[in-house]
């Protein structure tokens, strides 16, 4: 193409760029149709949502290795545990539980040991909440957040555990507080679990009704009144079946109880609930009762040697916190040295720090 052309093309170029910024602004300047005033400009396209947990996007899968020779077999990167794909979204755990399980099993358990002392065993039912209609776990918690929100007043506090069915569905177990006597002692349970007995067997028959009959006899007032209740209202919510008894034992056996629930939710992960909550407490009034959080540290005889160790290392390089020891020592310092600091007799222990101070000496400028 000669200069002239190219100057010709540049010229056509430009004069339609300017055409079309042109109308794009006639166009948005034009008031809207029966307003006197300029029309608002487009909303831009939403933005997706970073956090992963609300995203939109096909759900983060658990980071696992597949063992070579074992279909359908993973690990994690330590190679403590094994996970059986039972299909493509349900994972089944065995071996020894993760740091992270272990914590929530032991705050859960310590934890509704305090919430039922702080309540009384008399003011404690253990409710059950079945979602029949295969809701994700979000879902199913919206659910029972409307229904807490509109209609759960005679629920004083609660502690929530989510635990996938063999089905697949969201069930909670939850330990709430109410206002009134529930009579535990005074509950027929023989004649409840004969009902449930009956019930599984052959249905609702004439002994199913006559068990029921008993047991319903037995139970206080109120909770006879909240269970025709629950039948009445939790559909309009979206939840499903629904169980509420009062505590068969008393707190050290409802802790364990509860807390084998946990476990036995937490050898199961779905690709589809990963990042859900598994346990909530009641953040009204939690306050009051709360034993402890999950951010704690394990309070051990070998935990409080390896911390005496590490503050001995520390003060060996002059270090006055974790990452001043990084700097001195490298990243993976931990890493390096976890057999001297765990599995070293006292004078290797020593020996090992005056090398370190040394070494720093010999390091530091001078």
């Amino acid at each position: 193409m000669t200069p002239e052309g190219r100057q010709a093309a540049r010229s056509r170029f430009m004069s339609a760029l300017t055409e079309s910024v042109e109308r794009s602004h006639t166009e948005t300047a034009r008031p809207a149709a029966g307003r006197g005033r300029e029309a608002p400009a487009p909303a831009p396209a939403g933005l997706p949502c970073q956090n992963s947990n609300n995203s939109d996007k096909s759900p983060r899968r658990y980071r696992l290795k597949a063992v070579k020779g074992q279909e359908g077999v993973f690990t994690d990167r330590d190679g403590k545990r094994l996970w059986d794909q039972r299909d493509k979204d349900t994972l089944h755990r065995f071996g020894m539980p993760t740091g992270a399980e272990a914590k929530s099993a032991f705050h859960l358990r310590l934890n509704v040991a305090s919430f039922i002392q702080h309540w009384g065993r008399n003011r404690c039912l253990f409710f059950t909440l079945t979602d029949e209609a295969n809701l994700h776990p979000t879902q199913f918690a919206r659910s029972w957040n409307n229904y807490l929100r509109r209609r759960g007043s005679w629920i004083l506090s609660f502690i929530r555990v989510l635990e996938p069915q063999k089905r697949g569905n969201p069930h909670y177990h939850l330990l709430v507080a109410v206002e009134w006597d529930t009579k535990p002692d005074a509950f027929d349970w023989k004649a409840f679990d004969e009902c449930q007995r009956e019930r599984r067997e052959n249905g609702r028959t004439a002994r199913f009704r006559e068990l029921r009959d008993r047991y319903k006899a037995s139970a206080s007032p109120r909770l006879v009144a909240m269970w025709s209740l629950l039948r009445k209202v939790l559909p309009k919510y979206d939840l499903g079946r629904a169980e509420l008894l009062p505590l068969r034992k008393g707190k050290e056996a409802v802790s364990e109880y509860i807390g084998k629930y946990l476990e036995a939710g937490l050898v199961i992960r779905k690709h589809s609930w990963k990042g859900c909550r598994r346990v909530e407490f009641d953040r009204r009034n939690k306050i009051h009762w709360l034993a402890c959080t999950r951010v704690f540290a394990w309070h051990s005889p070998g935990m409080t040697a390896w911390r005496q160790r590490i503050a001995e290392l520390a003060r060996a390089v002059g270090a006055t916190d974790m990452p001043a020891i990084a700097r001195k020592l490298g990243r993976s310092w931990a890493y390096h040295l976890r057999y001297s600091i765990v599995s070293a007799s006292a004078e290797e222990w020593t020996a090992m720090l005056k090398v370190l101070a040394l070494r720093g000496m010999l390091l530091a400028p001078h």
